[in-house]
Order: C-alpha cells, then structure tokens, then sequence
C-alpha cells in the first residue's frame, strides 16, 4: 500500500522535472470498449481504438483484445493482446503486436476507489518505410488510478498516473515513459458509460524528448452477466 501512495507524487515530480525544451505534440484519442462477462469472476474485453494528430492524421490504430478473472478484489490477472499501427518519422510507419500480462486490484476507501495495475508488456514491431526491420521490445509498467464519487451526482472525476521501465534487449534498462491523466467518468447506466480525460505524457531518457498533449473520449458498453442454469435435481 506505500508503494500505491508513493507512485503519484513520483510520477507527478518526474514529469514536472522533464526539460522544458521538449518537442510537443498534440492528439485525439476516442475509443470504443465491450465487455462480455461469463461469469462474475471472469470477463473479456474488445476495443478499438483511433489516436489523430491537431493535423487530423492517423497517428495510431489499436485493436485489442483483453481478458481478465477477478480472484480478489486485491488479485485480478489480466492478459491481452494488441495489433496496431502507428507513425514516427515522416515517410516510416510502424505496425506490431503485442502480448500482456498483469495484475490489477483494487481498494474502496468511502467515495474514493484506489486501483492499482502492474503488467509486463512483450512487443514485435514492424518497421517500414526506409527499408524494412523487425523490432523486440520489452517494458514493465505500473498505473495508479484515483477516483471519485460526488455525492448525489453520477460524476466520478479521476486523476491517473503511469510509468515505463524499459527491459528491452540490448538497450538501457531504464524509465522510458511518463503519463499523467484526469478527466471524468459518467455512467449512463449500469452497463455503459464515458470517459473525457485530458493527459499529458513525456518520454524519457532519450535525446529526443517529447511531451505529448491528449484530449481523450472512451464508450464503454457492458452486456448482461449470464446467469447460473438451474440444476435439475431427479
């Protein structure tokens, strides 16, 4: 539970320290979430996802699929996988897949909801445009996840932060990512709602530093729990 309380106000120091020199980028990410619970204690999750530049260009395409079981509140595994594209330079595009696994738990303390997640991430990318290479990338990554209920409202305001370790082969094992995220959770019912967040993210460790700006809007939609059958009893 320390290294919960501690991992805000780290993160929120660390981006606060990047250069101000940074290269800066701005973004719209919108996407789409369905949930397909089996079972109270298991889940799978799809979601497409679109990420466009302030020149409204296709900066990434995400697809991904997610399942997860819930032993615990405080032990829930997660794996998923993802196919994307993405661009960097100009004229060179990227496309790759990449394998996750986790653990999620989570804590309510009153209106406050505390959620904690750590996951190992193992990626191949796909390199094209000057020439073609294929890419191994490895990183660990933890997110600490505040939020709250306001009375008498369905409003649920919430502030978000993630850090990178990069494990890759060959590389320097060191922080690579920094992401800060807040915005507000509305639920239109039980089983949809959005999120409208705002998030700033810094790279680390690199000669080209670059701090990203992103306006943020997800749909979540949930289908009914199956319930139990009835066992026949002769």
């Amino acid at each position: 539970m320390t290294r919960n309380k501690l991992a805000f106000p780290l993160a929120f120091t660390l981006l606060m320290a990047i250069n101000a020199s940074s290269q800066v980028a701005r973004t719209l990410w919108s996407g789409a979430e369905l949930q397909f619970p089996f079972s109270k204690t298991f889940r799978v999750t799809f979601s497409p996802e679109l990420r466009l530049t302030d020149e409204k260009k296709i900066d990434d395409f995400i697809l991904e699929a997610e399942a997860q079981l819930r032993i615990h509140k405080l032990l829930q595994p997660t794996f998923s996988y993802r196919y994307y594209t993405f661009y960097d330079d100009p004229g060179e595009y990227f496309n790759g897949q990449r394998l996750g696994a986790g653990i999620s738990s989570s804590v309510e303390l009153g209106r406050f909801k505390l959620t904690n997640r750590f996951y190992y991430f193992h990626r191949l990318v796909n390199r094209y445009g000057y020439g073609y290479s294929i890419e191994t990338r490895r990183e660990l990554r933890e997110g600490v996840k505040i939020t709250y209920n306001i009375r008498g409202t369905k409003l649920e305001p919430f502030v978000q932060a993630e850090i990178y370790y990069d494990i890759s082969p060959d590389r320097n094992h060191e922080f690579s990512k920094i992401r800060i995220r807040t915005g507000l959770e509305y639920p239109f019912s039980k089983r949809s709602s959005i999120d409208l967040f705002f998030q700033v993210q810094d790279k680390l460790n690199t000669s080209n530093p670059l701090r990203t700006y992103t306006v943020g809007i997800f749909y979540s939609f949930k289908l009914p729990t199956p319930k139990p059958k009835p066992v026949d009893i002769e």
